[in-house]
């Protein structure tokens, strides 16, 4: 089988912020204090790692376990209404690709995010993506924070699910380094797409098996990882 471990934000989908805006209106409300938005290191970084970096922000001291899930959970409650004050979008192709593979059964559609399960949820649903992958089989951040570690457990899905991992081709795709060091942890075939915060320059100082602009149309996606089959 080829199993695709898809990110979400900036790789799928721009939510113009709607995140960030929806963690300072929480954190607002539960520490009655603004956040720096600027001072908030984002891009492929956990839930979890962005609460404690806010926490740590307005209180001065590292968050506990607590306050982390306590602001994440106040987040979620917040991002639908986010989201739908912003303008975000889907990236070039995505809809095409994900349509292509839709319903094949050589191919898993899978996410590995620093996304919660319901924050995960709660974009793809808002964008018209949600029913292109399996959610039950899915890496999110839940009690992580670094993103291997997230990675690890996707692993563990699939062995648990399809038997031994080194029987199917696994494919990670995302627009972040922390992308390709988590795929490349799990040996993994890492795509790294330039629709981020990162150029396709400093993408391929990370060595990705492959980096683009922008992903291509469905047939040229197609033929690249199916190239990439044992």
């Amino acid at each position: 089988m080829q199993i695709l471990f898809w990110d979400i934000d900036g790789t799928l989908i721009r939510t113009a912020k709607a995140g960030l805006y929806a963690f300072c209106l929480a954190t607002e409300e539960l520490w009655g204090k603004p956040v720096d938005i600027a001072a908030i290191k984002a891009a492929g970084m956990t839930d979890n790692y962005i609460a404690r970096q806010i926490i740590r922000s307005v209180s001065g001291r590292e968050a506990n376990s607590e306050e982390i899930a306590r602001l994440c959970c106040r987040y979620e409650a917040l991002l639908q209404e986010q989201l739908e004050n912003r303008k975000g979008l889907i990236l070039p192709e995505v809809k095409a690709i994900l349509s292509r593979l839709q319903g094949q059964t050589e191919y898993k559609m899978l996410l590995l995010t620093g996304n919660s399960r319901q924050g995960a949820e709660i974009k793809l649903k808002h964008f018209g993506l949600d029913h292109y992958f399996d959610f039950h089989r899915s890496a999110f951040a839940g009690q992580c924070e670094l993103r291997v570690d997230i990675a690890r457990s996707g692993l563990e899905m699939v062995r648990s699910t399809w038997g031994d991992s080194r029987q199917h081709t696994i494919y990670v795709i995302g627009d972040t380094p922390h992308d390709v060091e988590c795929g490349k942890a799990i040996g993994a075939y890492t795509i790294a797409i330039a629709t981020g915060g990162y150029s396709a320059a400093e993408l391929a100082n990370c060595t990705p098996w492959w980096v683009v602009e922008t992903l291509p149309p469905a047939e040229a996606f197609l033929e690249k990882i199916t190239a990439a089959r044992p």
